[in-house]
């Protein structure tokens, strides 16, 4: 804990922060970015533009750079080279903490604590009203969820959410993104690891979560989250190789996603 608290800080904020707009348009130009002096450039050279509202999806294997370029945009880690604006401002002109409330994150992995359902939604928006809670769990999908909660809001999730089933605790991540207000939602695998059942009831909470806000969905394998995005930006070694309309990509790939026979399965796309 001492060695952490005596760290130096990865970066220096600004003495005055740059105002944040309500509805900021996103640009990479030339993003350069590695972990190590010898490592691989993990993005090389990434150009990207997304106007405010846009709805993109971010597609590649894994090491192509999809969660580096997540990083990168919440101000985690230094550029070696280039740079990225959030509303025509700098990351370096911007506050980190106040940037990261402005970008709501649906990650892969959903971290609950062993506090109620209501302190776990709070955590999003401490002064939220009850009225607002409840919009953001109906919006969820949630609310036959709650019904059958023995103390309803105020019953305990467990240590690390352990009261709760994986498809529960997505939908629990959605209401606290509904619930924060950003202006920019990045969805990080969201339905990764669930059955098929369970990521196709979550589609419709994502599509509302979504709504209004700038869209990044960061996927290895689209399926289909599709029907969230307009676009589909494709990265390969740390850089955009692709950017093609969600039409054109699953015109491409339809064979891929569409549901076949068990002893029946196509070759993956190239």
């Amino acid at each position: 804990m001492f060695e952490l608290a005596d760290a130096r800080p990865t970066f220096d904020e600004p003495e005055v922060p740059a105002p944040l707009p309500p509805a900021p348009a996103i640009e990479f130009e030339g993003v350069r970015l590695r972990y190590g002096d010898d490592a691989r450039w993990a993005l090389d050279g990434v150009d990207l533009t997304l106007a405010a509202g846009a709805r993109v999806a971010i597609v590649g294997a894994s090491g192509a750079g999809k969660s580096s370029l997540l990083g990168a945009l919440q101000k985690f880690y230094p550029l070696q080279a280039g740079q990225i604006r959030f509303g025509a401002q700098p990351l370096a002109a911007l506050d980190g903490d106040a940037l990261r409330r402005h970008i709501a994150v649906i990650a892969q992995q959903t971290t609950l604590f062993d506090l109620s359902l209501r302190d776990n939604l709070l955590l999003a928006a401490p002064e939220a009203s009850a009225e607002r809670i409840a919009q953001a769990l109906h919006q969820a999908q949630l609310d036959a969820f709650v019904a059958a909660l023995p103390q309803g809001l105020d019953t305990m999730l467990g240590e690390a959410g352990a009261r709760v089933s994986g498809g529960e605790a997505r939908r629990i991540a959605i209401a606290r993104a509904l619930l924060q207000d950003a202006p920019v939602l990045v969805l990080d695998e969201p339905t990764e690891g669930l059955d098929a059942g369970t990521a196709r009831a979550l589609y419709s909470a994502l599509d509302v979560a979504a709504r209004g806000r700038t869209l990044l969905l960061v996927t290895h394998r689209l399926g289909g989250l599709a029907q969230l995005v307009d676009e589909v930006v494709v990265m390969a070694s740390g850089r955009v190789r692709e950017r093609v309309p969600v039409a054109q990509w699953l015109e491409r790939h339809e064979a891929w996603y569409r549901p076949r026979p068990a002893c029946e399965a196509p070759a993956p796309p190239r």
